[in-house]
């Protein structure tokens, strides 16, 4: 009877003890979809769902993968968790070079990538600890400079080189248009291979659609987020309301001038007041296809492109 208590009281929910979750059966606008840009729990801001939920609920919709991003600490390893407790999605993770990790660290980039592996796939460079970022939002302190004058700092050269010689993905971050530019010159020239500019058209990095069109000609993708339709003065989150709205026919206008070849979708969801990233995922996919983005469109942004940078 005693052991019988202790089991009951310390017993691990089913999808913890290596049970796969129910998957539903039934079909889905974002079937096959990757979500590159989901904020979840753990976390230093409160979040709706931790790992293991937004895998389920990604799974529930058939998604095909989703990266977790958070700006404090690497998701590498616990995306490995994940991946053990619902195989029926890819779980990607990364990590995000801002001061708790020590900034521009090479070798922050290495155990990253090492204990996460194929999963430990996305190198964010500086975003609420960046200059730019805290420039934008009228913040005290000094941030995390990657370029000055045009040209890249050697500490972003580092780490550039880790990201070519290992074949992750570079993602810009929050750092200004002019750095956003220097970098992904640069990274052409390093040959690497998989270079994503981190919600472009938000405040940070602030893009303006000539800067897209050159930063896509030199073989970037373009992240549309839509957290940032969601964004602006009446926004749902508190913090949010500092931010510019950036809304479906800004985004559509985008679509049909650059080309879909060179954007990525993704929703940037995560905090309590906001959608949930699937059902956020699902409104976004039905916002552009009602002003007028095709389902060609569609799966080259949801499905090829970022499979593409995941090489899934």
């Amino acid at each position: 009877m005693v052991f019988w208590l202790i089991f009951s009281v310390f017993s691990l929910p089913v999808y913890a003890v290596g049970q796969s979750p129910m998957v539903s059966s039934e079909g889905s606008i974002i079937e096959s979809a990757i979500d590159f840009h989901i904020h979840s729990s753990p976390d230093v801001i409160p979040r709706r769902l931790d790992d293991f939920e937004v895998a389920e609920s990604a799974a529930r919709s058939h998604m095909k993968a989703v990266v977790l991003k958070n700006h404090y600490g690497s998701t590498a390893a616990r995306a490995v968790l994940v991946n053990k407790i619902v195989p029926q999605i890819e779980v990607f993770g990364g990590i995000v070079l801002n001061r708790a990790i020590g900034g521009l660290n090479p070798d922050a980039v290495e155990a990253m990538h090492r204990i996460g592996g194929k999963y430990g796939k996305v190198v964010w460079l500086p975003t609420v600890d960046s200059e730019h970022h805290l420039k934008v939002f009228h913040k005290s302190g000094i941030g995390i400079k990657v370029a000055e004058n045009g040209k890249i700092l050697p500490e972003t050269e580092a780490v550039l080189k880790i990201i070519a010689r290992d074949n992750l993905v570079l993602e810009t971050g929050h750092i200004s248009s002019a750095e956003v530019m220097a970098v992904v010159q640069q990274a052409h020239l390093l040959n690497i291979k998989n270079i994503l500019i981190t919600h472009a058209m938000a405040d940070v990095p602030g893009l303006s659609l000539e800067n897209m069109k050159t930063a896509a000609a030199m073989g970037a993708f373009l992240e549309l987020a839509f957290v940032n339709d969601l964004m602006g003065e009446n926004a749902a989150d508190k913090g949010h309301r500092n931010w510019h709205h950036v809304s479906i026919s800004q985004m559509v206008s985008a679509i049909k001038l650059i080309g879909a070849e060179h954007f990525v979708l993704s929703t940037d969801l995560g905090r309590k007041p906001d959608p949930l990233p699937a059902e956020g995922y699902k409104l976004f996919v039905t916002k552009l296809i009602n002003q007028g983005i095709s389902q060609r469109e569609i799966d080259l942004m949801s499905k090829e492109n970022p499979a593409r940078l995941l090489g899934i």
